[in-house]
């Protein structure tokens, strides 16, 4: 391996968390020399970072075809796959490059899934681990699914950080909350908007004034769904109106059905936010305030904004993320899983 290995990262959802989370690892490793291959609803930039960027076809063997010849003309010391696409498409045949696999959440958590689906998603990922150097991991509970997946499996944690940081013009909120709540996210079924709709109806009957807000977008029925429930929307914003919408004061309220562990949290804990979540287990162990039922979201955001134990366990879970999930702590995971001797890896040739 050379000091400064040739990375290719590969993702098939280059937008919201994972783009933010995919330019924030190549701004960190910037020893590396970083191409991307990329497909999603965001448009990359070469002032990212990027050595080479190069579009991916959607049709799936196309899209294999594609990070064939990408492989071909870099021929990268390594491939990072971000999503579970991606690890597909990059491991499903064998490029003769070590793949590092980062999930950003396994599919067959969602426990909202059939069975026979998750199932299905289980089985893949298994399959695939004959070809995977390393499985990244961003929690406890997701190192534990991945080995979940056979007992040789190679895991490297990375800490996630926030995406966007307080300026001088735009500073930290101080943990104010000016009664308003807020989730950031694809408006899509993983994140969940219908558990943040029921929240919202729940937090008006008991008092109309709160401001409930959705800042991202995504599919049009689930924005409707919020919009009729009272929740603002905002649709996308760009890194610019994202900073001016996080230094407002509100309470974070997280209500995905599963994750890694997300961007947005941590984005909204480097601008003091109060948080709490939804109760899966990405969250154990963080401190983090959290609710099984949209009711008892609601019951809990109401007592946050009422009682200063409750504001201040909401605000300690964000002082303690902010520590835990440094910038630095990332760039020296980052350091230590480029700079291993790939080559070197027994791969796990259990399926």
């Amino acid at each position: 391996m050379t000091t400064a290995p040739r990375v290719l990262h590969v993702t098939e959802c280059y937008a919201g968390g994972v783009s933010k989370a995919v330019d924030t690892l190549v701004e960190l490793a910037d020893e590396a020399e970083h191409h991307l291959v990329w497909s999603g609803d965001e448009v990359p930039h070469r002032s990212a970072g990027y050595r080479s960027i190069q579009r991916m076809p959607t049709a799936p063997w196309a899209a294999v075809a594609a990070i064939r010849r990408a492989v071909d003309r870099i021929q990268p010391d390594l491939i990072h796959a971000h999503s579970s696409w991606a690890g597909v498409y990059t491991r499903v045949v064998d490029l003769k490059t070590p793949v590092i696999y980062e999930p950003h959440c396994y599919k067959f958590d969602d426990a909202a899934q059939p069975s026979a689906i998750r199932f299905a998603y289980r089985t893949a990922e298994k399959l695939l681990l004959a070809r995977t150097a390393r499985t990244v991991v961003l929690s406890p509970h997701e190192e534990s699914l991945a080995r979940s997946l056979g007992r040789d499996v190679a895991t490297h944690f990375l800490p996630n950080v926030a995406s966007v940081r307080p300026t001088c013009l735009q500073p930290p909120t101080g943990f104010e909350t000016n009664r308003s709540v807020a989730m950031i996210g694809r408006l899509s079924p993983q994140k969940d908007p219908r558990f943040f709709a029921e929240m919202a109806r729940h937090a008006h009957e008991a008092d109309s004034e709160t401001r409930f807000i959705w800042i991202g977008d995504g599919d049009r029925r689930m924005r409707q769904l919020l919009a009729d429930a009272g929740v603002e929307v905002t649709g996308w914003l760009d890194e610019t109106e994202m900073i001016d919408m996080l230094a407002q004061p509100w309470v974070y309220f997280h209500t995905a059905r599963y994750e890694g562990f997300p961007l947005s949290i941590l984005d909204a804990a480097a601008f003091e936010h109060p948080i709490a979540a939804r109760r899966i287990p990405a969250f154990d162990g963080t401190g983090i305030p959290s609710a099984s039922t949209p009711l008892q979201a609601a019951e809990l955001v109401s007592e946050i904004f009422r009682s200063s134990d409750a504001h201040a366990m909401a605000s300690s879970a964000a002082r303690n993320l902010n520590k835990k999930m440094s910038l630095e702590s990332q760039r020296q995971s980052l350091s230590d899983l480029y700079h291993s001797n790939i080559e070197g890896l027994q791969l796990n040739e259990r399926v």
